[in-house]
């Protein structure tokens, strides 16, 4: 059998800055390939893949499997339905990635710790929510690889917010990343990360240092919005198009700190439990 090839393909999208692709994966070879994530709804996703295939001699993928419903990684299935592919996700996603993929309609699904094989090697599928509540990753133990869809971003960290992200799930998830054997992680965007622990390190202090900054601004101002607090953090900082989805992170923070008892919620106004 030939070795397994895993093949990260960005794919050009109107996703977020400073991203302009979003990626696609190729798992497999000659006689066996599935893809991971689908991209945008727009010609060049085919393109682009059909390219990918040839260039690294892989067959046609019959399964595609998405890690999410989002706009950037999956309406790409609707290029691909001359492939004839099963499309797979989580469960917990089931009518947004109908929505995505409509007018096609057969889907299946995926659960945690399942064993694909593809090429004759397996591939663990992770249910690692927080980005979003179905959220699949996939670990190839034979490669020490891991595919994060957008749990993991080359640069910077990814947004999570209401109403399908979840803070305390996506710090439990990090911690559960961390444990496997790694030597690169796949992101949802940019380029292959190939210091994987640090990174992943590197998020969850990002995270934690985000939560004990919104714990200093209400103590200091006591009775804040959500968006007075997202201005106080964001504005100077973000691109004006990221605002949005960087106010959802807050309310995440918000939402997980509520649920611990450490902050509570008053005509719109958040201030911390004495």
């Amino acid at each position: 059998m030939e070795t397994l090839k895993v093949i990260r393909v960005p794919i050009p999208s109107p996703t977020l800055k400073p991203y302009t692709t979003t990626n696609c994966y190729l798992i497999g070879n000659k006689q066996e390939c599935i893809l991971v994530d689908a991209g945008y709804d727009q010609k060049e996703t085919k393109i682009e893949l059909v390219r990918a295939i040839k260039e690294n001699e892989l067959a046609t993928p019959a399964s595609i499997i998405l890690t999410h419903s989002h706009q950037d990684h999956a309406p790409g299935v609707r290029q691909l339905k001359e492939w004839n592919p099963v499309v797979f996700c989580h469960s917990f996603e089931r009518q947004e990635v109908l929505a995505s993929i409509s007018p096609l309609r057969e889907i299946k699904f995926l659960n945690d710790t399942e064993i694909i094989k593809v090429a004759g090697e397996e591939v663990i599928i992770l249910h690692a929510p927080g980005h979003t509540s179905g959220q699949l990753n996939l670990y190839l133990p034979s490669q020490q690889v891991l595919i994060a869809g957008d749990n993991i971003v080359a640069q910077g960290t990814s947004w999570i917010g209401p109403p399908d992200g979840d803070m305390s799930d996506y710090l439990q998830t990090l911690q559960r990343l961390k444990q496997l054997t790694l030597k690169k992680i796949g992101p949802g965007h940019g380029d292959w990360v190939l210091k994987p622990y640090e990174h992943i390190e590197f998020v969850i202090n990002r995270r934690l240092d985000r939560e004990n900054q919104i714990k200093s601004l209400l103590k200091e101002h006591k009775d804040l919005t959500s968006d007075q607090l997202s201005e106080m953090i964001y504005k100077e900082n973000v691109h004006p198009k990221v605002y949005n989805v960087a106010k959802r992170t807050t309310e995440a923070h918000l939402i997980k700190l509520m649920r611990e008892g450490a902050v509570r919620l008053q005509n719109s106004a958040y201030s911390l439990r004495s």
